[in-house]
């Protein structure tokens, strides 16, 4: 059966790949997230854990510390519990290296609803919060006597976190850590650029005038790529039309088709700009010697 009509499995896994690419790619070929991409990739490039976690859902992608989703006062928490679009998916970063600034891992793609079993199962929940006052004033308060303040009294603080027992946060990272290697063992590994694919296919399909032979990317990118000469397309009831690239000064966004793509043979146009995202964004300084571009896949 050809890949592409191939159902997905319920976890699948991506070996070794440099996941800021990955992640960023995500921002733009598995939908429209890039007003999250900035946020999402300083997070992965500063986080002093091995592990994060994305949330991907209709129209927005939160990433942070997996250990975040667990913690009933994180915005990833809430972002993984509150998320009701029923094709929503979570992405588990496990870094096992950094490569001239670049980390490599793993990824593991999973519906939202198999983390949020395991979230269930494991939250973990904070003894008191840490207060530092607008004086410089420092002091800690139990959950019970946190929750009773004013709102006022909360607001004169210049900051506050939460507490968790480092006992508790070691046990967590220790059963996290077994849990993702069982997952790994129940997974169907994929090439990075597969599941992009697969997941560009499902992007595409949701255009208003779908062209499947090709790859959709966001107004936003399509601005880009036209402003470094790259060759974009807008997709047009009758089929694409390739654009001129003074369309990216001249508003795209004042068009009635607001979709766009890039063909199979351009991608190495688009893998350029990804890499130089990443790097800007993740702050790391260019390995010109070392870019790889990817081929085209055979099926597109």
């Amino acid at each position: 059966m050809n890949l592409k009509q191939e159902p997905l499995p319920q976890i699948h896994l991506v070996r070794d790949t440099d996941l800021g690419v990955f992640a960023y790619e995500l921002h733009i070929l598995a939908g429209d997230f890039l007003r999250d991409s900035e946020y999402n990739l300083r997070a992965l490039a500063t986080n002093t854990g091995a592990d994060s976690i994305a949330v991907m859902g209709k129209n927005h992608m939160w990433l942070s510390d997996a250990l975040l989703a667990y913690c009933p006062s994180a915005e990833l928490y809430r972002t993984a519990a509150m998320t009701e679009y029923p094709g929503a998916r979570a992405f588990l970063f496990h870094t096992e290296r950094r490569e001239d600034g670049r980390p490599y891992g793993d990824v593991l793609m999973m519906g939202l609803d198999t983390l949020r079993q395991d979230i269930e199962r494991n939250t973990l929940y904070p003894y008191g919060v840490s207060m530092e006052y607008r004086d410089g004033t420092k002091a800690e308060a139990g959950i019970e006597k946190w929750e009773s303040m004013e709102l006022c009294e909360k607001d004169a603080l210049k900051t506050w976190r939460y507490l968790y027992a480092p006992e508790q946060v070691t046990e967590w990272q220790y059963r996290y850590s077994n849990r993702f290697s069982q997952w790994k063992e129940h997974t169907f590994s994929y090439m990075p650029q597969d599941l992009e694919e697969r997941l560009n296919v499902e992007y595409m399909e949701e255009a208003q005038n779908p062209d499947t032979d090709m790859y959709r990317i966001p107004l936003g990118t399509a601005k880009q790529m036209l402003l470094d000469g790259g060759p974009v397309y807008r997709l047009f009831p009758g089929g694409p039309e390739k654009l001129l690239p003074i369309a990216a000064v001249t508003g795209l966004w004042y068009e009635n088709y607001r979709e766009f793509a890039v063909t199979p043979e351009d991608l190495g146009a688009l893998d350029r700009l990804v890499r130089r995202e990443t790097d800007r964004i993740m702050g790391i300084r260019p390995q010109h010697d070392k870019l790889q571009e990817r081929r085209p896949s055979p099926e597109r």
